[in-house]
């Protein structure tokens, strides 16, 4: 791994932060080192995985002015390990939890909606996929999975309009689990996961895997394509202006 994240293993419950500073800002290394984290623990015998970020920022989302920089082979590469991730999470064998220090706008919102529960900081924090802000339609199974949480109706309107939101409202709506002191979250999420653990793990895990089976199987069966698909998007000439508007106004 290149350093971009920090293991730590409590019980056999562990712990992955992402720690790239400033905003742990989604590009191909530390995309590869939480894939890699996850793996090595699965190995090890691991009972559950938490994803963390730093004080005040779980993920600001994709490295927008890097993956600009990137060909076309490149960008398929960082998207096969970007949606690659969110299927590992999603199908994992064992439980996966986000534990959301602060800010999750964008793909910091994908992560955790493929976790099993999500528990997050009080405080002025922001939470929302807005991709139509920066000129990328929203996949199907983005919204499948937040519709999961929050119902379709809402998931339509978060999704429509590209809303950031309140980790309060986010809360009130389903999309958190629990909202918790910022230096309590961790701790916090050890504690949750320490008491799910303790339940027999094949039943368990079964029924974990059975409320996600319809998000696993799109996984399964459409994801090599899809890839393919939205990294060709990436080249529209509506998103490429959009995101360096964004790149040379707002980073």
């Amino acid at each position: 791994m290149s350093g971009l994240v920090k293991t730590s293993d409590r019980d056999g419950i562990i712990e992955i932060q992402m720690c790239r500073k400033p905003v742990n800002a989604l590009n191909l290394e530390l995309l590869e080192d939480i894939h890699k984290a996850i793996d090595e623990s699965t190995e090890q015998g691991a009972k559950a995985l938490m994803l963390s970020g730093m004080d005040g920022i779980f993920t600001a989302g994709l490295d927008v002015k890097t993956l600009l920089t990137l060909s076309r082979e490149e960008i398929d590469i960082f998207f096969k390990a970007f949606w690659g991730l969110m299927a590992k999470i999603s199908k994992s064998p064992i439980p996966f939890v986000a534990a959301m220090t602060g800010h999750s706008p964008a793909g910091g919102t994908v992560l955790s909606i493929f976790c099993d529960y999500r528990i997050a900081a009080k405080g002025d924090y922001k939470i929302g996929m807005n991709e139509v802000f920066v000129g990328l339609p929203v996949p199907m199974i983005l919204y499948k999975a937040l519709s999961r949480l929050v119902g379709e109706n809402k998931a339509s309107t978060l999704t429509m309009t590209g809303s950031l939101i309140s980790f309060e409202e986010a809360d009130q709506l389903g999309l958190l689990n629990e909202l918790v002191e910022k230096d309590q979250v961790v701790d916090k999420t050890f504690e949750w996961l320490g008491e799910l653990v303790q339940l027999p793990p094949i039943a368990m895990n079964s029924t974990r895997l059975t409320a996600k089976s319809e998000l696993n199987d799109w996984f399964e069966n459409e994801l090599d394509q899809f890839t393919t698909s939205f990294a060709d998007g990436w080249f529209s000439d509506e998103v490429q202006s959009r995101m360096k508007y964004i790149a040379e106004n707002f980073l």
